[in-house]
């Protein structure tokens, strides 16, 4: 009975490791190329049933898009390799060629708030790297000096305190500012981002009709 219940336990862990480790056929590129590159350039389409759903709720000056239309974007943008140029397609009831300049500068000026706003992280981010760099390098030079002056435990704790702010600059440096420096490559590549609009047709044949 036991020998019994020890094969079943064990084929079970087999069928679980082969479960965890099954590999599926899905390649993220070609499923990006099949849906959204069209003529070398990377096309998102935006879908809208007024004008109105592309900006904030209660934003009456029309200055902000939606949370929803951004996440939506950025979104696929995140899938798109940053060698293709993207196309902002909008399907949308019929509007004017002044309408149409005014969308194309709100999302321009929408991620271009957002670098903005990544430039000054950075930059924070920088200024902090620097006098964690300073900081930790003092409290080093300062166990090593005084060393021998000072009782061993404080000298220890002083060395301690500097190479904790050097490894706080390092993480810094190397995972908050990069992940902020890859996040303004991609605001980048919406902010350099054409925007073309096409007017649904049955919004289009009621009018005509009317």
């Amino acid at each position: 009975m036991g020998f019994k219940f020890l094969n079943i336990k064990k084929k079970k862990k087999k069928e679980k490791f082969r479960v965890k480790n099954r590999k599926i056929k899905f390649r993220e590129a070609d499923y990006v190329d099949k849906h959204y590159i069209k003529y070398g350039k990377a096309t998102i389409p935006i879908y809208l049933k007024k004008i109105d759903d592309l900006y904030m709720k209660h934003d009456y000056k029309k200055l902000a898009l939606s949370d929803d239309v951004c996440d939506y974007i950025e979104e696929i943008a995140y899938i798109i390799p940053l060698k293709y140029e993207i196309i902002l397609e909008i399907h949308c009831p019929e509007i004017s060629d002044e309408e149409q300049t005014r969308i194309k500068k709100v999302i321009k000026n929408n991620y271009g708030m957002e670098i903005d706003d990544r430039d000054y992280d950075i930059h924070v981010a920088n200024k902090k790297s620097c006098s964690l760099f300073f900081i930790g390098l003092l409290f080093i030079i300062l166990s090593f000096a005084f060393g021998t002056k000072i009782p061993s435990f404080i000298a220890e704790l002083i060395n301690i305190v500097g190479w904790v702010a050097l490894w706080e600059m390092c993480e810094n440096l190397m995972l908050n500012n990069s992940a902020k420096r890859t996040e303004r490559i991609y605001k980048l590549q919406l902010y350099d981002s054409e925007v073309k609009f096409v007017f649904n047709e049955d919004e289009q044949n009621t009018n005509k009709e009317n």
